[in-house]
């Protein structure tokens, strides 16, 4: 497992030997110990990926703490688990609008280091960390390990989803390489437009 956090599953740098990018699931239970390894690290702005209806039934603590940089920059279309093992891809790519690019291009710019988390740091935070690396010129292959870790850190946590809600198929939610292949594809291909 590869994770900063004992609070969370997926607390990670997406860039090796930096802290520029931590990416994560929401620290809902972050402890003071925690807070000050991200203060010491410089890791000051933080991003929430989510809506407004999913901060207010799992609330992020560092919201309220006044030592953090706190942007709700919501991605449209991740908060809802897609149909089909064909949807996922789709559901990638449906995210990216020009919300999205705001959003990229204020954590490129941001003057601080990163922290950004959707709930399960999996897929709106997988397809922000997808293109940060892309943009950082990471190769294909780091792009996809870095998106296979989070299978990897979440795997009890998403069984227990799919065994708690056997209507979703556990292949949906559960990252798998082609998703992100997917995505990557259709993403160079229209960088830009």
């Amino acid at each position: 497992m590869d994770n900063l956090f004992k609070c969370t599953r997926n607390t990670r740098s997406i860039l090796d030997k930096s802290f520029k990018y931590i990416r994560s699931d929401v620290p809902i239970d972050i402890t003071e110990d925690e807070r000050l390894f991200l203060l010491k690290n410089d890791i000051t702005v933080i991003i929430d990926l989510r809506t407004d209806e999913e901060r207010a039934k799992k609330k992020c603590p560092l919201e309220k703490d006044e030592r953090f940089k706190y942007f709700c920059l919501p991605v449209t279309g991740g908060n809802a688990v897609p149909q089909s093992t064909d949807d996922v891809s789709e559901s990638y790519i449906n995210m990216v609008d020009e919300s999205l690019k705001k959003t990229i291009e204020f954590i490129i710019n941001c003057k601080s280091n990163v922290l950004y988390f959707c709930n399960a740091g999996k897929d709106r935070t997988g397809v922000v960390s997808a293109i940060l690396l892309h943009k950082s010129g990471m190769s294909r292959d780091y792009i996809i390990d870095d998106y296979m870790k989070s299978g990897s850190n979440l795997k009890d946590m998403l069984e227990l989803f799919a065994k708690q809600n056997p209507e979703v198929n556990i292949n949906v939610i559960t990252p798998h390489e082609r998703y992100i292949e997917e995505f990557l594809n259709w993403y160079i291909l229209n960088e830009g437009k």
